[in-house]
């Protein structure tokens, strides 16, 4: 019996990894932000500003052969910013764009470079309301740009089961290429042949240790940076440390109780000096749902933060504190018997900051972002 499930495993994965990029499959991903942020106070004027903003787009290719991948992708930007007094600023920013490409796929087992290209367009509007205080009139600018350019495309995908890969992914308006930037992202693909699902069906999930009641988790960002220059004799400079360790505890079977502690520190050096800090603490639960390597979760995190602000000599003076919570969702993958790797894909968050002047001026905001080019992280269970 132990035989025959083991000859079914890999007889589904050798399957699968040659079945990835073959006729009839198709792909998807894309990306959704929406933030709203709205600023309130009572200086100057006892004001009001709000300011919508949407980013979005999807990328959809469809297997006419193997290996040949055809595709299009859309994408479209909006922003907006209104102020309910006589600050003399109305903004409105539209953008969309369209494209379309070929790619070609190498390799037989889970990993797959490509190649392609294709070509695509934009347009872009922006419109500026400009307020005159002397005739109390307003005045629109409007800038219309549009572009229309090939490109080229190099990747490569590492598919994690018969849906879900990672993907490296890079383009370039230079013919042959020139190298700018590297993205990466999930993609989802569809179209399972039957073979598959039969396969499927009789396979016995893969089990992970790593999330069961009674470990503990403890993870950390860490990201340095630092700078000088000199101009006409004089020198200046700017260190940042950017940091978030977290630790863990599984109170039950695939759900996690812990605390993350993020810290900001950034230090410029010049004709003066100063120093920005910012101290929070995130608690945070999530419930893992399902019991294969590869499983879905959701979760909750409440955020407080406190920023701070020194200029020598002077002593250090509390600027504002932020309190907020997030709903958020995301992938997460069980690497061996210690390391669990998550892609966070979904968040829904609010926020309320308070400015410690004499005003109380108030800061909200909202978002909501939905994304396959997460930020990914990882933590040691033990």
């Amino acid at each position: 019996m132990k035989k025959a499930a083991a000859l079914a495993i890999c007889l589904y994965l050798t399957h699968a990894s040659l079945a990835q990029t073959e006729v009839g499959r198709a792909l998807w991903s894309g990306n959704l932000q929406v933030n709203t942020t709205q600023l309130a106070g009572d200086y100057p004027n006892g004001y009001t500003r709000r300011s919508p903003q949407v980013n979005f787009s999807v990328n959809h290719g469809v297997f006419l052969a193997n290996n040949w991948l055809m595709g299009i992708s859309a994408n479209g930007s909006y922003y907006k910013q209104v102020n309910f007094n006589e600050i003399p600023l109305n903004q409105n920013y539209v953008r969309g764009g369209l494209s379309a490409y070929v790619r070609k796929y190498w390799g037989a087992t889970n990993w797959r470079i490509y190649a392609g290209g294709g070509i695509g367009g934009s347009l872009d509007q922006y419109r500026l309301e400009v307020y005159d205080s002397g005739t109390s009139m307003r005045s629109e600018n409007k800038t219309n740009t549009f572009q229309i350019a090939p490109f080229t495309q190099i990747g490569g995908v590492y598919f994690l089961d018969s849906h879900w890969g990672l993907e490296l992914s890079t383009n370039s308006t230079v013919f042959p290429f020139t190298f700018s930037s590297l993205t990466a992202g999930l993609v989802y693909m569809t179209g399972r042949t039957r073979p598959e699902r039969e396969i499927q069906a009789g396979t016995p999930p893969t089990v992970g240790s790593q999330a069961r009641a009674g470990r503990f988790t403890v993870g950390a960002s860490v990201v340095f940076t630092g700078r000088t220059e000199e101009i006409s004799h004089r020198s200046s400079g700017a260190q940042s440390l950017m940091a978030a360790p977290a630790v863990g505890f599984f109170v039950a079977n695939n759900f996690l109780v812990g605390i993350s502690v993020p810290i900001t520190w950034i230090n410029n050096s010049g004709v003066s000096k100063t120093t920005e800090t910012t101290l929070g603490f995130a608690p945070y639960v999530r419930a893992y749902l399902s019991n294969t390597r590869l499983r879905p979760y959701v979760g909750a995190t409440f955020t407080y933060t406190s920023y701070s602000f020194r200029q020598s000599p002077y002593p250090s003076e509390q600027v504002n504190h932020t309190a907020g919570g997030t709903l958020n969702g995301g992938l997460a993958y069980l690497l061996g018997k210690n390391f669990i790797a998550e892609a966070n894909l979904l968040n829904l968050n609010v926020s309320k900051q308070t400015q410690n002047n004499l005003w109380k001026n108030g800061l909200w905001l909202q978002g909501l972002q939905v994304t396959t080019s997460p930020a990914f992280t990882v933590q040691y269970v033990f």
